[in-house]
């Protein structure tokens, strides 16, 4: 069967393109390396995800970063066709959490910035279309594979069928109620708080200080402080709603009045806003609870405690009553992993300090009260109970029936993304430059235009 292709506006000429000359010295300033449809891939976009996987600790190398951007590509060309979208709300969340896996993979801010040699803001905008793409990429992912299912005869069967040295071994997993006190934060405080936010902007505003350098010197918070408080263009699905509404009705180098978020209180100064989008700064500062106040939350959480111990109430029951975590006290203070959405951890998954109190404990048995913090970083007392302890073992389908059945279905996943990578590797224009040619590509048919039709 002849296949006629439609060869894209952009030329393959493009894969000679090199950059600019000055006097006798040519600088290589960015090259395309392969053509997809109407996609490019730049060497540029290469480097990128290179330096990417290397800030992440995680090891690979440029062949097999260029063969996920031709199938990312492949994607992305069939999503527009199949009229595929994502929203700026949905890329803006995806490159908070990379960013935030950077600050923590290389140790801060600061070293995010040297390590990428350009401002955080900077970074997260030459990342927006690439993490768009990728999201798209996943998109149609998710399309190709939309209607497949496995039964469990299926999971079975595959299970029967796995050679024992493929059975994966799972770790300790291990699941938790917790009884949470907080110490409370007294108005005074809080007005404490308010009155020195609102000095510095009175300060900022009479031409004494600069905002940048308040938020240097005085900002809590660490993903922006060091930057002079500046966040980067954002949309208004980044931003929490309290801190969203005050900086989309500011005036450029205007400073908002102090606002109340779940963070703590906040001055904010628009830089420039472009349509939907806006650079802003702000100084973050939150109210320190005073000595009683941490008192009270320890005897509170002794007390409940003493009942616990003198069989007055169920641990449940406890924490239903009086713990103030709303994340957990619902449900019986049942802890949800965040990772995953289950209620199963791996010990790297539990905050150390909460390990350390729990790891001798045996089922149903609960910490006396510590003291400790939340995942916004705020000081709680808590009392956790092990609900429950699976030790490091090899997969089985009465016990890791979920595990199983993940594999099995990603084995079919494989099969449909096979099937359609082969079908449109046929269907597409594709044209590789030298440099990739000689890569082990695990899927051949990337070079299927190289043979004269």
């Amino acid at each position: 069967m002849k296949i006629n292709y439609k060869i894209p506006t952009i030329t393959a000429a493009l894969l000679a393109a090199t950059a600019t000359t000055y006097a006798q010295d040519t600088i290589v300033i960015d090259k395309v390396v392969a053509i997809v449809g109407n996609k490019i891939i730049l060497q540029s976009e290469v480097e990128s995800q290179y330096m990417q996987a290397q800030a992440r600790n995680q090891k690979t190398d440029r062949c097999v970063i260029f063969e996920d951007l031709l199938y990312q590509k492949l994607l992305i060309t069939q999503a527009e066709i199949d009229s595929l979208e994502v929203s700026d709300k949905e890329v803006d969340a995806e490159l908070s959490n990379r960013l935030s896996g950077f600050i923590d993979q290389l140790g801060g801010v600061e070293k995010v910035e040297e390590y990428f040699d350009k401002p955080l803001a900077e970074i997260k905008e030459n990342l927006r279309d690439v993490t768009k793409d990728q999201l798209l990429a996943q998109r149609m992912r998710s399309e190709i594979t939309k209607d497949i299912k496995v039964t469990p005869s299926e999971v079975n069967n595959y299970y029967k069928k796995l050679p024992k040295d493929s059975l994966p071994l799972i770790d300790m997993q291990l699941e938790m109620n917790q009884i949470v006190f907080y110490p409370q934060i007294s108005k005074s405080d809080k007005e404490t708080v308010k009155k020195r936010l609102l000095d510095i902007k009175n300060d900022v505003l009479s031409g004494n200080k600069k905002f940048e350098t308040m938020a240097i010197l005085y900002s809590e918070d660490p993903g922006s402080a060091t930057n002079g408080g500046e966040l980067g263009m954002m949309s208004r699905g980044e931003l929490v709603p309290e801190f969203s509404t005050a900086a989309f009705s500011l005036k450029p180098d205007s400073i908002s009045d102090v606002i109340e978020s779940e963070f703590g209180y906040h001055i904010i100064q628009m830089i420039e806003r472009k349509g939907e989008r806006i650079n802003v700064r702000h100084i973050l500062m939150k109210p320190k609870f005073n000595v009683e106040a941490k008192q009270k939350a320890k005897q509170q959480a002794d007390s409940v405690y003493k009942a616990l111990e003198d069989k007055k109430l169920s641990f449940s029951d406890a924490a239903k009553i009086f713990s103030q975590d709303d994340k957990t006290n619902k449900n019986g203070g049942l802890v949800v992993n965040p990772y995953t959405g289950t209620s199963k951890f791996s010990v790297d998954q539990v905050y150390p300090a909460n390990y350390y109190y729990i790891k001798n404990l045996e089922e149903g048995q609960y910490t006396r009260p510590f003291e400790t913090y939340d995942d916004k970083g705020n000081t709680v007392f808590k009392i956790i109970q092990l609900k429950s302890r699976v030790q490091p073992h090899e997969a089985t389908i009465e016990t890791d029936y979920q595990t199983i059945q993940d594999m099995a279905l990603n084995e079919k996943y494989k099969k449909a993304y096979d099937k359609w990578i082969s079908e449109k590797q046929v269907e597409t224009y594709i044209k590789i430059g030298s440099n990739y040619k000689d890569c082990n590509f695990n899927y051949k048919g990337w070079l299927h235009n190289e043979i004269k039709r």
